[in-house]
Parts: structure tokens; C-alpha cells; sequence
């Protein structure tokens, strides 16, 4: 995996779910990954966010791509989220 300088995040889609938790979450989720140079940060900080929060599993879903990370709604379709490294 390369390292990279920066990563770029586009929020392609409103969050619907406006219960606390998934609110909070989401920030949470946003705040990681504005907070990574790399790629191997971003999955090591994604990582951690699953052992933080438990339930993170329940709301969300992410995976990678050759040079993305998506994230989604658990149960959605559309892509709450990009990242390209």
C-alpha cells in the first residue's frame, strides 16, 4: 500500500438516521477520517472506530477499493461517503 499525502472525502448523500447515536457516530466517522494522511492510517482509524463503538456495525457499513474507501448506511444501496488516496 502506498503512502499518500492527502486523502479526499466527498459526502455524496444526507445521512437520514438522525437518532443521537448515528449522528454522533458519523462525526465520528467523519472526524477519522479528516484526521488521516494515509491509507494505512484510514484503516487502522476505521478499525479503531469498530472497537470504540460496537453497535458501529449496526449503522454503518465500509469497505475499500484499489484507491477508495466507501462508506454506507448498513442496509443501504448508495454511498453515504468517499474517500479517494
Amino acid at each position: 500500500m502506498k503512502e499518500n499525502i492527502f486523502l479526499k472525502a466527498v459526502i455524496e448523500k444526507p445521512l437520514l438516521n438522525n437518532e443521537p447515536e448515528v449522528l454522533h457516530l458519523f462525526v465520528q466517522i467523519i472526524n477519522e477520517i479528516t484526521s488521516c494522511m494515509s491509507e494505512n492510517e484510514l484503516r487502522g482509524c476505521m478499525n479503531s472506530l469498530i472497537v470504540r463503538y460496537p453497535y458501529f456495525k449496526l449503522f454503518f457499513d465500509y469497505g475499500f477499493g484499489h484507491n477508495h474507501m466507501w462508506v454506507k448506511a448498513s442496509g443501504s444501496l448508495e454511498r453515504l461517503i468517499l474517500v479517494e488516496f
